[in-house]
């Protein structure tokens, strides 16, 4: 061939597209992105609004500032602290450091999209541990295990069927798999719980080698436009991921955001009850319309329409965007008579349910 030709495993793969809908609308309700319903800390926004002299200066590799931030505020060993251009980045660079070509990651049936995408771009062959109703199976997962595992990606809670696996099983997943094998412990939603039978495994990373802990400050903080999330681990883990993550992959702006939004506990506190609140408000509207839906410890619903008549999840979207409300469908995650729906603000959720009414009258 008479051209640049990419490795065979990237040109197999599909570009990863987030779904944000379709509509011919100007004043769109999105509640696609599982974005944070009130925004962003007023105190993050004035912190940005006061930077802009020195936009010509590289950010610091290491944020000194931030990391010491997240350690305050979720009592963390600043060691074990590693910053990333939102947790995508470092679920990249964690199948970039540690799986050979040929070497095998597991990851859930309905997990991440993120999870399959990275493990394919190092080259390495994804392995799917089935979920039992559209819940992660600790022994499904242990049942995929092979002298070739390296990785386990785990979201918990999970995006996009919001369930969860309780404390004991995490820890028993934990204890079960070989101390060769990593264990990705994706906890993006873990602001939003109030389960007593959570576990967002800092502790497994306090005690054990072979886990990381992930998070974001797209959910909760709303700073999802300045791409900024973060790991907890070992210091020899980051130590590895730090000699593959960019130099400057964390810009100074996402910085100073993300210590005021960690100080502002006020906002995150009036976040979680305002997510609460209309959660419970959707799940009793969802029930008098006669919908399915998984129950969701996280910010959205995954709600369930009828597969082969008119009002099916397909024509559902459709309808929705034609009213300005961006939703997401499911067909990419194989769940393809689900939408994705996010908590939004109380006249957005209103709005929604007012305009899924009418759709089901059709």
């Amino acid at each position: 061939m008479d051209f640049p030709f990419p490795k065979s495993n990237i040109e197999k793969l599909h570009t990863y597209k987030p779904n944000f809908g379709k509509s011919k609308t100007d004043n769109l309700i999105r509640l696609s992105a599982n974005e944070s319903a009130l925004g962003a800390s007023l105190d993050a926004i004035n912190a940005l609004k006061n930077f802009s002299s020195e936009l010509n200066r590289y950010p610091p590799q290491v944020s000194d500032e931030l990391i010491s931030a997240i350690s305050r505020r979720y009592s963390l060993n600043k060691k074990k602290i590693i910053l990333g251009n939102g947790s995508d980045e470092l679920i990249s660079i964690l199948a970039q450091t540690f799986l050979n070509f040929n070497d095998e990651a597991i990851y859930t049936e309905f997990g991440f999209l993120q999870f399959p995408q990275a493990i394919s771009i190092a080259g390495a062959k994804g392995i799917i541990a089935n979920d039992v109703n559209y819940t992660a199976n600790v022994d499904n997962i242990l049942s995929k295990i092979s002298k070739k595992t390296k990785l386990i990606f785990l979201a918990n809670p999970n995006n996009p069927t919001g369930t969860f696996i309780s404390k004991k099983e995490v820890i028993r997943l934990h204890e079960t798999i070989p101390k060769n094998i990593l264990l990705v412990y994706d906890a993006a939603y873990s602001e939003f719980v109030v389960n007593d039978d959570y576990i967002d495994g800092s502790k497994l990373v306090e005690k054990y080698e072979n886990v990381i802990m992930l998070r974001t400050f797209s959910k909760l903080h709303g700073l999802a436009s300045l791409r900024l999330g973060w790991g907890y681990a070992s210091e020899n883990i980051i130590a590895n991921l730090m000699k593959v993550r960019g130099p400057f992959s964390v810009n100074t702006a996402a910085i100073i955001a993300g210590v005021a939004a960690l100080e502002d506990l006020e906002f995150q506190k009036k976040s979680v009850q305002h997510n609460l609140k209309w959660m419970s408000w959707f799940e009793k509207e969802l029930k008098l319309l006669n919908l399915d839906f998984q129950t969701s410890i996280t910010n959205f619903l995954l709600i369930k329409f009828p597969i082969e008549n008119k009002y099916n999840a397909e024509n559902a979207e459709r309808f929705l965007a034609s009213k300005g409300i961006l939703v997401r469908g499911m067909k990419v995650y194989n769940l393809s008579n689900y939408l994705r729906v996010s908590i939004g603000t109380e006249e957005e959720n209103i709005k929604f349910v007012s305009e899924l009414k009418n759709f089901l009258k059709k």
